[in-house]
């Protein structure tokens, strides 16, 4: 289970990162909003999921990192906050529903939140208090309340369709974590459906902004790759060096593989069919989506067994052929699509010529 749950967040991690990535390089400023508000989700939720899935993969387990654990839910706690206030701020533009009542209203709220979760009795490092878990989240849960209720009113409006579900679903799985879980831990799973929840509300804000599939796009899309393997390299130094680590790790390769299955790739496939009509290009939209998951799946194989061979400290602590295996799937899944999608632009480029 906790093999699967760290492959499930590193691989949101880097799919929710990457589509802020990509939502920044628009041109519209409510896209650049809605990316801002993507890269803070997950690089907030970053903070708590990575000691998380270091937990799993070490033989110290969860109470070796007891620290890292407390300290990066309260900085969860607080970038969630501002998603919120950011996503408001994405509602009023829409809508164009400048009530500046409730502006001020999801500000306070947001404001009381932040307050409530930096105060010393939610001991912070330590143990943890109950009482403030459920005190710092109350209005937190007001904001959701209100945003749900004023996303709902006006879901007839692009880009707001489905967003009060997708909020109701997160605060409906999170709710009973923060008021349960120290009695029941298994509760804990609901973060997962939490986190889909999440993804789903990027993925609506991505596919509101970026529609049409134009050569462009892959230009964009190779950029992205470029900025996740700068980062993906970062993090393999940083990491690396924290934990003194000098041999040769899965972490090394992450920004390789990205560079050149992402953005060198991407460019590749623009240089073949930026010539194309949209209607032509309009046909390797979905297998390269699917290829973007797959090579977003693989790195976050990649993260996850580097990590492992970083923090497990030649033990066992998680069984290596499972994730050896699953590594595997992905690197098979994302070869059978790369060959798809060159066949589709063999098909399309043949049909034109047919055409001619």
């Amino acid at each position: 289970m906790g093999l699967m749950e760290s492959l499930f967040d590193l691989t949101y991690l880097v799919l929710v990162i990457g589509m802020g990535v990509r939502l920044l390089l628009e041109k519209n400023k409510n896209a650049k909003l809605f990316g801002i508000m993507a890269v803070l989700l997950g690089a907030g939720d970053a903070f708590h999921l990575l000691p998380r899935v270091i937990s799993h993969l070490s033989p110290g387990g969860f109470e070796a990192h007891a620290l890292a654990l407390s300290y990066g839910k309260m900085v969860t706690g607080i970038t969630m906050t501002i998603f919120y206030v950011l996503y408001y701020f994405y509602y009023r533009e829409i809508t164009k529903d400048s009530d500046n009542k409730k502006k001020w209203m999801i500000l306070l709220l947001a404001a009381v939140r932040i307050v409530l979760v930096l105060l010393p009795q939610n001991n912070w490092g330590s143990g943890g208090s109950y009482t403030m878990g459920i005190v710092r989240n109350i209005p937190f849960l007001i904001m959701g309340i209100l945003l749900m209720i004023w996303s709902y009113k006006k879901k007839y409006f692009d880009g707001l369709r489905y967003m009060s579900l997708l909020i109701f679903l997160s605060f409906l799985f999170y709710v009973p974590v923060v008021l349960w879980v120290d009695k029941v831990p298994a509760l804990g799973a609901l973060m997962m459906p939490k986190t889909v929840a999440y993804v789903f509300i990027v993925v609506g804000g991505f596919n509101h902004f970026i529609r049409d599939f134009k050569g462009a796009n892959l230009l964009n899309m190779a950029i992205t790759y470029g900025v996740m393997g700068l980062c993906g390299g970062v993090f393999y130094r940083e990491f690396t060096k924290y934990y003194g680590f000098n041999v040769g790790t899965h972490l090394g390769k992450l920004h390789v593989h990205t560079l050149v299955l992402g953005m060198v790739v991407t460019i590749l496939f623009y240089l073949l069919v930026r010539n194309l009509d949209e209607e032509s290009l309009a046909n390797l939209k979905k297998p390269l989506n699917i290829y973007n998951f797959g090579l977003i799946f693989t790195v976050a194989n990649m993260m996850l067994i580097g990590i492992y061979e970083v923090v497990s400290k030649g033990t066992a602590a998680v069984n290596q052929a499972a994730m050896d295996g699953v590594s595997g799937i992905g690197h098979i899944f994302l070869g059978i699509r790369m060959i798809y999608t060159m066949v589709i632009i063999k098909k399309i480029t043949e049909d034109i010529t047919l055409k001619n």
